[in-house]
């Protein structure tokens, strides 16, 4: 037997390409479609994305294929999960991909899988934190997420309130060794101060700088919902604003792109409920505290040998800051 994990290469769907290739003329309905040019998208530390050509009629279609990895994070939904929240959002006319097409059983390419169309942009976190137009993106961001917090909630969503999403952390931590101290301090703190109830709406629960895809100045799509569901709206706001995720920009609280004040009154602006201050708080240390236990999981994916390697590695190693941030965030 090995000594250490089995590194698990770059994900390839070159194995899958005729079943994928049949799988793709039936729900296309054209049977001489064929598969052009196969990129795997970079950017995905859990989820592999594809960027597709497929040739048919003489027309050149470019979709994008998810797929889940072979070692999942606790908390990301299924596909069929993030497919029905992803068509919900697109029927109202918010800013992602289209939804096209669902493959759930995993029969095709070894993973269940969902393919969108393909939206013109560009994610990378460090072009977006120096781009001259924050203002303007920040303003398209704050009115999407509103626009989102105001949809009704499709079945058969059910809303997680604070005190069971504070419950699903604990779960994480019953499965981890050696937590830092500070993380089990905003553990206990979380279950001390988790706010009632209120009406809850979907929530995206990765909103951050680096999951948009920003084309210019303007908005062109909201990325990665595996983890989207029915909640307290405040849970995006203290995740988006929350300092572990500003990068070097520290100092501009909504997302590293601008104020807080500025995001919250376009947020209000576009139509979303006026921030709670507490609530926003008890989700920021919530984030952090999230964020810190994914780490650790990250970690633990990275010893198994999970794809991409050096970023799991990445995550796990800030762990400690991360403990520090939330002992300060409660003292």
């Amino acid at each position: 037997m090995p000594d250490g994990p089995v590194l698990r290469g770059e994900p390839d769907l070159s194995p899958h390409r005729a079943a994928l290739a049949a799988w793709l003329c039936e729900q296309m309905g054209s049977p001489d479609l064929t598969i052009g040019q196969v990129k795997l998208l970079s950017g995905g530390a859990v989820q592999r994305n594809w960027r597709l050509e497929l040739l048919a009629d003489g027309q050149v279609k470019s979709v994008v294929l998810r797929a889940g990895p072979d070692v999942p994070l606790p908390e990301s939904r299924p596909k069929s999960h993030e497919y029905s929240v992803l068509q919900a959002v697109y029927k109202h006319g918010l800013p992602v991909a289209e939804p096209l097409w669902l493959e759930p059983s995993g029969a095709v390419i070894g993973q269940p899988f969902m393919v969108s169309g393909h939206r013109p942009g560009d994610a990378d976190r460090r072009l977006l934190l120096a781009n001259p137009a924050r203002a303007e993106i920040l303003e398209h961001l704050a009115a999407a997420l509103a626009g989102l917090h105001m949809l009704p909630i499709p079945e058969p969503h059910v809303a997680e309130m604070p005190s069971e999403r504070v419950a699903t952390l604990r779960g994480w931590a019953g499965d981890l060794a050696d937590i830092p101290g500070g993380l089990i301090a905003g553990l206990n703190w979380l279950d001390r101060n988790a706010p009632d109830p209120q009406t809850p709406g979907i929530v995206h629960r990765d909103f951050r700088t680096g999951n948009f895809l920003i084309a210019g100045d303007t908005l062109s799509a909201i990325l990665d919902w595996e983890f989207a569901g029915a909640g307290d709206v405040h849970e995006d706001i203290g995740w988006f604003c929350a300092c572990c995720w500003r990068g070097e920009n520290t100092q501009r609280e909504a997302g590293g792109l601008g104020s807080r004040d500025a995001f919250y009154q376009a947020y209000m602006t576009a139509g979303g409920p006026a921030p709670d201050p507490a609530r926003v708080h008890f989700w920021e240390v919530f984030a952090h505290t999230r964020w810190a236990l994914i780490a650790m999981q990250q970690g633990a994916r990275a010893a198994a040998g999970e794809y991409p390697l050096w970023e799991l590695e990445e995550a796990a190693a800030r762990v400690p800051g991360l403990a520090r941030d939330i002992a300060e965030m409660i003292g």
